[in-house]
């Protein structure tokens, strides 16, 4: 593997040095039945029993610049796109519908009255934020079963991002030896609500070069044992990294979910002269670097990354909304809502028939791994909260695998691992 990595967080080589660290130690002390049965290679496609190969899964987005909430996620909602290829080239039919909710709490309900309509068996509600939930409760009334993979659960739909309590826990815990914590949350964001010594807010007016400056002096005495807890937007985390850095700060910075999404990392990187990322984020092990690992969980990875590449060396493939290239979303292409739609279709298999009401009851028995085709930690849809893990503290690199896109040797994005700590 030829590597291509800039001086940003933690470099490649040592993170490929952690990662065999970590994953020799979790083999030989917990192996998992399931995950043995995971073959030493993984075949890309996916198989369907016949109950779902001719099923219909819908997908929810929301397109526009970074006003429209939840927008940061519609590039990374492409691994919906992906995770439906990966069944049929397998000899299925499963057909993907997708709609765009504007990131409107009218337009979400409308999205879902479509995909009623269209007798999908479940939906993946790829945004995030207040409204979606007039939506879910329409899917619910509809007796469709949703799986959120970037927000949290309600009116019974299931969620694949850590619940908010469970985050605050871990960076309590990550605090406690902290001196100081300022805390920095966006205006009409709801993020994780840490005890802090200070909070700041901030909006699009604010000017954020001279809250950073504040802040760095506020925390100068402490340096490094202050904490700078941000909440906010993908966006707005970037330029809030962005600015502290600029100014200097010595104070650890931690950043919320929404880091992990495909549009902090462009955010970040664009116009960034910078090659250094000093930071952590909160969540689960669901990147690319997951593919490093060698266990079942790697090796599931690797084969979602090898039908990314697939797709972006197509000149015909097009992104769920088929309104771009799939070349253009394939360094977004996100893991997470790729396992939710392997999510449904294993539901539809094991359900009586492919009828929402039907799928809805077997999906709330299933018990997924990286057997099954999911690329992140196990899936247990007896709880609304399926991932079947704690949230950890992530750190961040740069660079590429070079499984997802081996074409573009200049492409670099931020990469969220576990270091094991």
């Amino acid at each position: 593997m030829k590597e291509k990595i800039t001086n940003i967080g933690i470099p490649l080589a040592l993170l490929l040095l952690v990662l065999a660290l970590v994953t020799t130690a979790l083999i030989k002390h917990n192996s998992q039945v399931k995950d043995d049965a995971v073959a030493v290679t993984v075949p890309i496609e996916l198989n369907a029993s016949e109950t779902a190969r001719n099923t219909s899964i819908g997908l929810i987005v929301t397109v526009g610049n970074e006003n429209a909430e939840g927008s940061e996620w519609n590039q990374a909602a492409s691994g919906a796109k992906v995770a439906v290829e990966r069944f049929n080239r397998s000899g299925a039919n499963i057909t993907l519908v997708t709609e765009d909710d504007r990131g409107t709490a009218e337009g979400a309900v409308r999205a879902v009255e479509s995909l009623a309509g269209q007798n999908v068996s479940g939906i993946v509600f790829a945004s995030r934020g207040e409204h979606t939930q007039q939506a879910l409760q329409a899917a619910q009334e509809h007796g469709i079963p949703v799986i959120m993979p970037y927000e949290e659960s309600g009116y019974g739909a299931w969620s694949l991002r850590p619940l908010n309590d469970a985050m605050r826990d871990v960076l309590e815990q990550h605090n406690a030896s902290s001196t100081r914590v300022v805390r920095i949350d966006q205006e009409d964001f709801s993020g994780v609500a840490v005890p802090a010594e200070e909070t700041l807010t901030v909006n699009a007016s604010t000017d954020l070069g001279q809250l950073a400056r504040e802040v760095t002096d506020a925390t100068a005495e402490q340096g490094d044992s202050a904490t700078v807890v941000i909440n906010a937007s993908s966006y707005m985390q970037a330029r809030l990294v962005k600015a502290l850095q600029e100014s200097g700060t010595r104070a650890k910075i931690v950043l919320g979910y929404e880091a992990t999404s495909p549009t902090f990392s462009e955010a970040f990187m664009q116009d960034n002269d910078s090659t250094v990322i000093n930071a952590l984020s909160m969540g689960f092990n669901t990147s690319d670097a997951v593919a490093l690992q060698a266990d079942g969980q790697g090796r599931s990875m690797s084969a979602f990354l090898q039908m990314v590449r697939i797709l972006n060396e197509t000149p015909t493939a097009t992104n769920a909304l088929g309104d771009q290239k799939f070349s253009d979303v394939a360094h977004a292409a996100d893991s997470r809502s790729h396992d939710a739609v392997v999510a449904l279709v294993r539901a539809t298999e094991r359900a009586s028939s492919a009828a929402p009401e039907d799928v809805r009851e077997s999906l709330a028995t299933l018990d997924l791994s990286a057997s099954d085709g999911v690329t992140g930690p196990n899936l247990d849809f007896s709880s609304t909260y399926a991932v079947a893990a704690s949230p950890i503290m992530l750190s961040p690199t740069v660079g590429d695998v070079e499984i997802r896109n081996p074409s573009a040797p200049d492409y670099q994005h931020i990469i969220w691992f576990n270091n094991g700590d």
